[in-house]
């Protein structure tokens, strides 16, 4: 790691469109698998089924991956990538939820969030762009990309002491630069485009009227701000802390400029999910979606006001809960398809797992699900989960995360 501090404060920046997925992203076009059957008793686009696609439950979803403990953070290439928080590893599903060969170690295990890297300049690992990047709660940042590594992700950057629970990169006019929340710290830690940390003000992604006792739990680039989401973290433990309330989700300038609170107590409950709901999702298209950790509930806000929209609702009119639910992804057209929304939630108190997608009840059969996982090019390839990554208990109910 170079000696050298870059300082983010140098001239403004502006948020700028993603660059295409680079080719190392790319898999091999697949055939076209089953379809799962979505039960329909409503054309009301204001609400949603829950589609269960993979789980390593047997028979809790259609695919069964072992490897799918406590997922959490989800990042779309031309595939989608699963962090395996509980197992230590990625995991890559195409289609409607295919299992992938590919399988990718994360040093240290329990990965949290991940972003896809468009550029073939910026985060270099060994003279290559790193092709996906995850934050880790021991403070690493590691990237892959197959040319170097096709099996295990390397550490590109360390922080001690931090507890990345979350990843974002914020391309810029200048670069771009990942954001990590460091739930320890309770700040916003940025590196640049060498994977080198960036000096900020006291100022910059800080909310001023913060209560002392909360922490950014996660960050997202949503359209054209930065969203930061903070839960309450208990001073012993180190954990989050569960409770109707217990949130806030702030708006920040790419400088890190505060720009007002986006939602405030209320509905928000550990959250950690943030994203801009697709077009075709139903009355909400538009809106943004934030998922809590602490209950699983999937609220809806106007993108242009903050006004509180509700809860996610089945067709019966209840709302739709996710036990554990940490991560939401847009679908696309070939994966999950474009009017639907990828979940990730570690289950039964984090020991297991559950990757689907929420969409519109009334938009008729999901295509797509494989039966079962395709196989592996080597079983004695596969990775081993790093150790220690079992979640645990805690006081406040958040599985010792």
């Amino acid at each position: 790691m170079r000696s050298r501090v870059a300082v983010l404060t140098a001239g403004t920046l502006v948020l700028s469109t993603p660059l295409s997925i680079p080719a190392s992203a790319q898999t091999a076009p697949q055939a076209k698998p089953a379809t799962v059957k979505v039960t329909k008793t409503t054309t009301s686009t204001n609400r949603f089924a829950q589609v269960n696609l993979v789980s390593d439950v047997p028979g809790k979803a259609p695919v069964t991956d072992p490897k799918l403990v406590n997922p959490w953070g989800l990042a779309m290439g031309k595939t989608l990538w699963v962090s395996g928080a509980g197992a230590g590893v990625a995991t890559v599903y195409s289609g409607n939820a295919k299992k992938e060969q590919t399988e990718v170690a994360i040093p240290g295990g329990t990965p949290t969030g991940q972003v896809v890297n468009t550029s073939q300049d910026d985060f270099l690992i060994k003279d290559k762009p790193a092709t996906f990047i995850f934050a880790s709660p021991s403070g690493a940042i590691t990237a892959w990309n197959a040319e170097v590594n096709p099996k295990n992700a390397v550490i590109a950057a360390f922080t001690k002491n931090a507890d990345y629970k979350g990843l974002a990169v914020m391309n810029t006019n200048r670069g771009a630069f990942l954001l990590a929340p460091s739930f320890s710290h309770g700040k916003i830690h940025v590196y640049d485009s060498e994977f080198d940390r960036v000096r900020l003000s006291r100022s910059q992604f800080r909310d001023p009227r913060m209560p002392a006792d909360y922490a950014p739990f996660n960050v997202e680039v949503v359209g054209n701000v930065i969203m930061v989401a903070y839960a309450k973290r208990d001073a012993a433990t180190g954990k989050a802390v569960p409770g109707r309330g217990n949130g806030f989700v702030s708006r920040f300038s790419a400088n890190g400029r505060f720009l007002g609170r986006f939602a405030n107590r209320g509905a928000l409950n550990a959250p950690w999910a943030m994203i801009r709901a697709p077009r075709g999702f139903g009355a909400l298209a538009g809106a943004v979606l934030v998922g809590n950790f602490g209950d699983g509930l999937v609220n809806a806000y106007s993108a242009r006001t903050g006004r509180y929209l509700g809860p996610l609702r089945q067709t019966n009119g209840q709302a739709i809960q996710l036990e554990g639910l940490w991560d939401l992804e847009p679908g696309t057209a070939t994966n999950g398809g474009e009017n639907s929304v990828w979940f990730a939630a570690g289950i039964d108190k984090a020991q297991h797992g559950l990757l689907g997608v929420l969409r519109p009840s009334d938009a008729g059969p999901l295509p797509g699900a494989a039966s079962t996982p395709a196989p592996s090019a080597s079983a004695s390839a596969t990775p081993k989960p790093s150790a220690a990554t079992t979640p645990t208990s805690s006081a406040g109910g958040m599985y010792g995360y």
